[in-house]
């Protein structure tokens, strides 16, 4: 390519340079399964896979490490942004114009208030970041407890919702109910009394006296009041409430109410006959992460790294998705808060090196693997890779989707792609060939190298003569030679030039035009 750059022609990814200045290309279709090429790649993921507690492995998020103070230099990983720093997006609906989303409408915020609000035993952890032991559980006939102490480290746990229905937080915001459960706590739905009662979310922490946890929430209220954007939940305020219970000052995230389904409801809705799960179509599943990257690449324009994109932290609204859950949001050059992440998601590398651009872009291929196909093993077998292309329809029959995810969760981050920009760009690309299959018309884009040809009027010096030429005007000239017939001229102009005079010939001159003499007047 030109400036000497080298691209393979199979894969299109760059080679890989030894310090010896060798050039080799190691094969990236899979990852795990002892198909790796590098003996020492592998003993290090083995060794690393051994070393995961049997807590890390649960498919829930949780934080992978409380620092990464005093890693060095050269362990860091490239952060390349997206170069833009749009405001909004750029596209009013999914798909880009290519493909059909089904809408999903605005519920009636009431409707989705639960009506008994309580956490899964299955999803109880111990909220300490260096425990994360089970806690809650059942015990034969008896039901675990909501609140209690970790048998394990004895830290205090709750799972009991800090706010009820008619509850008035900081004088302005009156909770109606509990919406969810999340990563930090209860997420309930309010009514903003002083801004013309609209409907806002406060998200509260799971655990008031963990510190990293109350960290989290202040930060995310401080990276996220300035932003934004179409696909980002919009961030109000950041308020603090006295917990007439047990005395505590509770912080909790304002944010904007965000109606809809998420990904993985929209995921388990589909089941087929038998009641299995139906995996999205892969083109609804690139309109989904088209205006993913989209968000991500805004975030990445603010040094701002989102590091737990899944299917539980979207939802469709109408014909537009949003982010919803920012806790995990933090700093590129952040290297002391707790880092959150979510197994089966994450890019291999942040437990060591942390988070990165390329580690977020990494989630978004995870996704996209996770809807549209059934992915069995994702959160252990396959935790760090992607299975075999051949047991796999949808990589059969879109190649160059396979070939997306392979490049987008390599396991070297700095062989995937350089921005989100780059991988919507590619995942359009995608999306285009996908339905140019589906119906059999191609779906070509303007290139962004080469423009269309330009074509202005008048800008042909002189016209063709085709056909009798008039001869309205013409005057007879002098003939050079004896006993030749004279013949009439016909002058020629072209709009602010001088005129040149030709015969009717039609033989071509030294400028191009009719032989004859350079007249420079019209009737000279």
């Amino acid at each position: 390519m030109g400036g000497g750059e080298l691209y393979c022609d199979t894969c299109g990814l760059a080679p890989v340079v030894a310090s010896n200045g060798m050039v080799s290309s190691p094969p990236t279709g899979i990852t795990g399964g002892g198909r790796d090429s590098s003996s020492a790649r592998s003993s290090s993921r083995s060794s690393r896979a051994s070393s995961r507690s049997a807590t890390s492995r649960r498919s829930v998020s949780g934080r992978l490490s409380r620092s990464l103070s005093g890693i060095a230099s050269s362990q860091s990983v490239s952060v390349r942004s997206s170069g833009t720093s749009t405001s909004g997006s750029g596209r009013n609906r999914l798909g880009a114009g290519l493909v059909s989303v089904p809408e999903v409408p605005r519920p009636e915020p009431r409707a989705a208030v639960m009506e008994n609000p309580e956490v899964p035993e299955r999803k109880r952890f111990c909220s300490r970041s260096d425990c994360g032991a089970q806690v809650g559980r059942s015990r034969g006939e008896r039901p675990g407890r909501t609140e209690g102490f970790c048998t394990k480290c004895g830290h205090p746990y709750s799972f009991v919702p800090k706010l009820a229905d008619g509850d008035i937080v900081h004088g302005q915001y009156e909770v109606v109910g509990c919406l969810a459960h999340g990563g930090l706590g209860w997420v309930y739905l309010a009514v903003d009394r002083a801004v013309s009662d609209r409907w806002v979310v406060l998200k509260g922490l799971l655990d008031t006296g963990d510190q990293d946890a109350m960290a989290a929430a202040i930060s995310e209220r401080r990276f996220l009041a300035e932003i934004e954007h179409s696909n980002i939940v919009r961030i109000y305020n950041f308020v603090e409430h006295l917990d007439q219970r047990t005395g505590s000052l509770d912080g909790y995230i304002v944010m904007e109410y965000v109606g809809g389904k998420s990904l993985k409801e929209i995921a388990n809705e589909r089941r087929d006959k038998g009641g299995k799960r139906d995996p999205l179509p892969v083109e609804q599943a690139c309109a989904y992460g088209i205006e993913a990257l989209e968000a991500l690449g805004h975030l990445h324009s603010r040094n701002l790294l989102y590091c737990d994109f899944k299917v539980d932290n979207a939802i469709q609204q109408q014909d537009q998705l949003k982010l919803i859950d920012m806790g995990a949001v933090r700093r590129m050059d952040d290297d002391e808060s707790a880092i959150y992440g979510t197994v089966g998601y994450q890019a291999p590398e942040v437990a060591e090196v942390g988070p990165s651009v390329a580690s977020d872009l990494y989630t978004v291929a995870r996704t996209l693997a996770v809807l549209t196909f059934d992915f069995q093993g994702y959160t252990n077998v396959f935790v760090d890779s992607l299975p075999d292309p051949e047991n796999i329809q949808v990589f059969h029959t879109y190649e160059s989707f396979y070939r997306l995810l392979v490049r987008a969760t390599d396991p070297d981050p700095a062989r995937r792609f350089a921005s989100a920009q780059e991988m919507a760009e590619q995942l359009t690309g995608v999306l285009r060939e996908v339905v140019a299959i589906q119906t059999g018309r191609p779906r070509p884009s303007l290139s962004t190298l080469f423009g269309p040809e330009l074509r202005v009027t008048d800008t042909q010096l002189f016209a063709e003569l085709t056909g009798d030429v008039s001869q309205l005007g013409g005057r007879a000239v002098a003939s050079s030679g004896r006993g030749r017939r004279r013949q009439p001229a016909v002058a020629l102009h072209s709009a602010g030039t001088g005129a040149l005079a030709a015969n009717g010939s039609g033989a071509p001159g030294p400028y191009g035009g009719a032989p004859g003499r350079l007249r420079r007047g019209c009737g000279e």
